[in-house]
Protein backbone atom coordinates (compact mmCIF):
# COMPACT_ATOMS: atom_id res chain seq x y z
CA UNK A 1 0.00 0.00 0.00
CA UNK A 2 2.68 2.54 1.22
CA UNK A 3 4.81 1.85 -2.59
CA UNK A 4 1.51 2.49 -4.14
CA UNK A 5 1.07 5.60 -2.66
CA UNK A 6 4.62 6.83 -3.17
CA UNK A 7 4.18 5.76 -7.39
CA UNK A 8 1.29 8.24 -7.04
CA UNK A 9 2.68 10.87 -5.19
CA UNK A 10 5.41 10.83 -7.60
CA UNK A 11 3.33 10.40 -10.68
CA UNK A 12 1.55 13.48 -9.93
CA UNK A 13 4.69 15.38 -9.06
CA UNK A 14 6.62 13.80 -12.77
CA UNK A 15 3.23 14.83 -14.50
CA UNK A 16 3.40 18.34 -13.04
CA UNK A 17 6.84 18.92 -14.10
CA UNK A 18 6.45 17.55 -17.16
CA UNK A 19 3.22 20.29 -17.45
CA UNK A 20 5.42 22.65 -16.19
CA UNK A 21 8.05 22.35 -18.91
CA UNK A 22 5.89 22.37 -21.49
CA UNK A 23 4.90 26.00 -20.98
CA UNK A 24 6.46 28.29 -22.58
CA UNK A 25 6.96 31.98 -21.50
CA UNK A 26 7.92 34.17 -24.42
CA UNK A 27 8.10 38.56 -24.98
CA UNK A 28 5.10 39.99 -25.79
CA UNK A 29 6.17 43.46 -27.06
CA UNK A 30 3.90 46.18 -28.67
CA UNK A 31 4.55 49.67 -29.43
CA UNK A 32 2.49 52.26 -26.87
CA UNK A 33 -0.45 52.70 -29.43
CA UNK A 34 -4.15 52.87 -27.88
CA UNK A 35 -6.12 51.05 -27.26
CA UNK A 36 -3.86 48.15 -28.83
CA UNK A 37 -1.61 48.97 -25.81
CA UNK A 38 -0.58 51.30 -23.17
CA UNK A 39 1.28 52.16 -19.66
CA UNK A 40 -1.40 52.17 -16.60
CA UNK A 41 -0.48 54.90 -14.74
CA UNK A 42 -1.08 53.21 -11.40
CA UNK A 43 0.55 49.91 -11.83
CA UNK A 44 3.03 50.90 -14.56
CA UNK A 45 2.03 47.95 -16.67
CA UNK A 46 1.61 47.59 -19.77
CA UNK A 47 -1.84 46.86 -20.78
CA UNK A 48 -4.66 47.12 -23.39
CA UNK A 49 -6.83 45.02 -26.08
CA UNK A 50 -3.46 43.64 -28.18
CA UNK A 51 -2.21 42.42 -25.00
CA UNK A 52 -5.27 40.51 -23.50
CA UNK A 53 -6.35 39.34 -27.22
CA UNK A 54 -2.72 37.38 -27.46
CA UNK A 55 -3.41 36.28 -24.08
CA UNK A 56 -6.13 34.56 -24.76
CA UNK A 57 -5.12 33.31 -28.39
CA UNK A 58 -1.86 31.86 -27.19
CA UNK A 59 -2.90 29.94 -23.82
CA UNK A 60 -4.49 26.86 -25.40
CA UNK A 61 -1.04 26.17 -27.16
CA UNK A 62 0.03 26.43 -23.49
CA UNK A 63 2.38 30.03 -24.29
CA UNK A 64 2.38 32.45 -21.64
CA UNK A 65 3.63 36.23 -22.12
CA UNK A 66 5.29 38.82 -20.65
CA UNK A 67 4.12 42.40 -21.74
CA UNK A 68 6.18 44.89 -22.48
CA UNK A 69 5.84 48.03 -24.67
CA UNK A 70 7.89 51.08 -25.83
CA UNK A 71 8.35 53.52 -28.27
CA UNK A 72 8.11 51.71 -31.95
CA UNK A 73 12.20 52.17 -32.32
CA UNK A 74 12.86 50.64 -29.07
CA UNK A 75 10.30 48.22 -30.08
CA UNK A 76 12.06 47.29 -33.98
CA UNK A 77 15.40 46.92 -31.86
CA UNK A 78 13.98 44.43 -29.65
CA UNK A 79 12.81 42.52 -32.48
CA UNK A 80 15.63 42.92 -34.42
CA UNK A 81 17.88 41.11 -31.47
CA UNK A 82 15.48 38.66 -30.19
CA UNK A 83 14.58 40.48 -26.94
CA UNK A 84 11.09 40.37 -27.76
CA UNK A 85 10.01 37.39 -29.28
CA UNK A 86 6.31 38.38 -30.73
CA UNK A 87 5.17 42.20 -31.58
CA UNK A 88 2.44 43.19 -33.47
CA UNK A 89 3.19 45.37 -37.20
CA UNK A 90 1.98 46.00 -40.40
CA UNK A 91 3.89 44.01 -43.22
CA UNK A 92 5.30 46.90 -45.21
CA UNK A 93 6.97 48.23 -42.23
CA UNK A 94 10.55 49.41 -43.30
CA UNK A 95 12.34 48.55 -40.01
CA UNK A 96 11.49 45.12 -39.87
CA UNK A 97 11.92 43.78 -43.04
CA UNK A 98 13.96 40.39 -43.64
CA UNK A 99 13.98 40.26 -39.27
CA UNK A 100 10.48 38.68 -38.45
CA UNK A 101 8.19 36.50 -39.90
CA UNK A 102 4.57 37.61 -40.36
CA UNK A 103 1.98 34.93 -39.21
CA UNK A 104 -0.83 34.52 -42.47
CA UNK A 105 -4.06 35.31 -40.71
CA UNK A 106 -4.01 39.29 -39.47
CA UNK A 107 -4.64 40.22 -36.53
CA UNK A 108 -6.93 43.54 -36.75
CA UNK A 109 -7.08 46.34 -39.78
CA UNK A 110 -5.83 49.64 -38.87
CA UNK A 111 -7.54 52.97 -40.68
CA UNK A 112 -5.09 55.61 -41.36
CA UNK A 113 -6.04 58.87 -41.59
CA UNK A 114 -4.57 61.79 -42.81
CA UNK A 115 -6.01 64.91 -40.34
CA UNK A 116 -6.75 68.53 -41.24
CA UNK A 117 -7.18 71.06 -38.16
CA UNK A 118 -9.56 74.16 -40.21
CA UNK A 119 -9.31 76.15 -37.56
CA UNK A 120 -5.17 76.27 -38.09
CA UNK A 121 -4.32 79.21 -40.37
CA UNK A 122 -0.93 78.43 -40.72
CA UNK A 123 0.01 78.09 -44.21
CA UNK A 124 3.05 75.39 -44.09
CA UNK A 125 2.61 71.81 -44.74
CA UNK A 126 3.85 70.32 -41.84
CA UNK A 127 2.70 66.73 -40.37
CA UNK A 128 3.32 65.45 -37.08
CA UNK A 129 3.51 61.64 -37.35
CA UNK A 130 5.59 59.07 -35.11
CA UNK A 131 9.33 58.48 -35.62
CA UNK A 132 10.19 55.25 -37.14
CA UNK A 133 6.87 54.86 -38.76
CA UNK A 134 6.54 54.97 -43.24
CA UNK A 135 2.53 54.52 -42.79
CA UNK A 136 2.86 51.93 -45.73
CA UNK A 137 4.61 54.36 -48.05
CA UNK A 138 2.57 57.32 -47.16
CA UNK A 139 5.47 59.27 -45.72
CA UNK A 140 7.05 59.01 -48.90
CA UNK A 141 4.02 60.16 -51.16
CA UNK A 142 3.53 63.00 -48.90
CA UNK A 143 7.10 64.25 -48.48
CA UNK A 144 7.50 64.09 -52.46
CA UNK A 145 4.17 66.11 -52.09
CA UNK A 146 5.84 69.00 -50.40
CA UNK A 147 4.79 67.83 -46.67
CA UNK A 148 7.47 68.44 -43.83
CA UNK A 149 7.45 65.86 -41.25
CA UNK A 150 7.63 67.01 -37.88
CA UNK A 151 8.32 63.52 -35.61
CA UNK A 152 7.62 62.48 -32.16
CA UNK A 153 8.10 59.41 -30.24
CA UNK A 154 4.44 58.18 -29.87
CA UNK A 155 0.93 58.26 -31.11
CA UNK A 156 -0.48 60.58 -28.23
CA UNK A 157 2.38 63.13 -28.77
CA UNK A 158 1.87 63.72 -32.06
CA UNK A 159 -1.89 63.73 -31.75
CA UNK A 160 -1.28 66.49 -29.00
CA UNK A 161 1.20 68.69 -31.16
CA UNK A 162 -1.85 68.87 -33.73
CA UNK A 163 -4.37 69.47 -31.39
CA UNK A 164 -2.40 72.65 -29.86
CA UNK A 165 -1.69 73.58 -33.71
CA UNK A 166 1.82 73.19 -33.61
CA UNK A 167 1.26 71.54 -37.40
CA UNK A 168 -1.61 71.86 -39.09
CA UNK A 169 -1.77 68.62 -40.16
CA UNK A 170 -1.21 64.69 -38.57
CA UNK A 171 -1.13 61.71 -40.07
CA UNK A 172 -2.13 58.97 -37.37
CA UNK A 173 -4.15 55.96 -37.44
CA UNK A 174 -8.12 56.14 -36.63
CA UNK A 175 -7.42 54.32 -32.82
CA UNK A 176 -4.75 56.06 -31.61
CA UNK A 177 -6.80 59.70 -32.39
CA UNK A 178 -10.07 58.72 -31.26
CA UNK A 179 -9.01 57.18 -28.14
CA UNK A 180 -7.11 60.19 -27.60
CA UNK A 181 -9.76 62.58 -28.67
CA UNK A 182 -12.21 60.82 -26.24
CA UNK A 183 -10.60 60.84 -23.12
CA UNK A 184 -8.50 63.87 -23.25
CA UNK A 185 -10.92 66.55 -21.36
CA UNK A 186 -8.09 69.45 -22.01
CA UNK A 187 -7.41 68.87 -25.55
CA UNK A 188 -11.39 69.21 -26.21
CA UNK A 189 -11.50 72.48 -25.86
CA UNK A 190 -8.48 72.51 -28.80
CA UNK A 191 -9.51 70.33 -31.11
CA UNK A 192 -13.30 69.72 -32.01
CA UNK A 193 -14.72 67.29 -34.58
CA UNK A 194 -15.89 70.01 -36.41
CA UNK A 195 -12.84 71.75 -37.04
CA UNK A 196 -11.11 68.71 -38.22
CA UNK A 197 -11.20 67.16 -41.70
CA UNK A 198 -10.42 63.44 -41.84
CA UNK A 199 -9.36 61.73 -45.08
CA UNK A 200 -9.09 57.87 -45.02
CA UNK A 201 -5.94 56.83 -47.04
CA UNK A 202 -6.11 53.12 -46.28
CA UNK A 203 -6.89 50.29 -44.28
CA UNK A 204 -3.81 48.29 -43.12
CA UNK A 205 -3.91 44.59 -41.80
CA UNK A 206 -1.77 44.22 -39.13
CA UNK A 207 -0.33 40.74 -38.13
CA UNK A 208 1.42 39.17 -35.27
CA UNK A 209 5.91 39.53 -35.99
CA UNK A 210 8.08 36.81 -34.86
CA UNK A 211 11.06 37.41 -34.52
CA UNK A 212 13.85 35.72 -36.10
CA UNK A 213 16.42 36.09 -33.83
CA UNK A 214 14.25 34.51 -31.02
CA UNK A 215 15.53 31.11 -29.55
CA UNK A 216 11.85 30.67 -29.53
CA UNK A 217 10.98 31.61 -33.45
CA UNK A 218 10.48 28.01 -34.40
CA UNK A 219 8.08 26.85 -31.53
CA UNK A 220 6.21 30.13 -32.53
CA UNK A 221 5.92 29.13 -36.10
CA UNK A 222 4.51 25.78 -35.33
CA UNK A 223 1.68 27.36 -32.81
CA UNK A 224 0.18 30.24 -35.01
CA UNK A 225 0.65 27.59 -37.81
CA UNK A 226 -1.66 25.10 -35.64
CA UNK A 227 -3.70 27.93 -35.51
CA UNK A 228 -4.28 29.50 -38.57
CA UNK A 229 -5.12 25.34 -39.68
CA UNK A 230 -8.03 25.21 -36.53
CA UNK A 231 -9.50 28.91 -37.81
CA UNK A 232 -12.69 28.10 -40.67
CA UNK A 233 -11.58 31.21 -42.50
CA UNK A 234 -9.18 34.29 -42.23
CA UNK A 235 -10.82 37.07 -39.85
CA UNK A 236 -9.85 39.69 -37.52
CA UNK A 237 -9.77 38.94 -34.23
CA UNK A 238 -10.29 42.10 -33.10
CA UNK A 239 -12.17 45.25 -34.34
CA UNK A 240 -10.74 48.42 -32.31
CA UNK A 241 -9.83 50.30 -35.11
CA UNK A 242 -12.80 49.69 -37.65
Amino acid sequence: MRKSITFLVLTILFSKFIAAEETLTINFGVAIFKPYSSIDETTGECTGIGFAITKKLLQPKSIQINNSCAAPARIYRSLSSGIVDLSLNIKSTLAVQDKVTFTNIPFDALMLNFYTNLDNAQIDKRIAAIRGYDYNGSRETLTQQGFEFVDVSNAEDAIRMFANKRTKYLLSYKGPFEDYTKNQQSEKELLTLNSVHTELLVAIPTYFAISKASVHHDALVNAFSEIENAATELEFHIDAFK
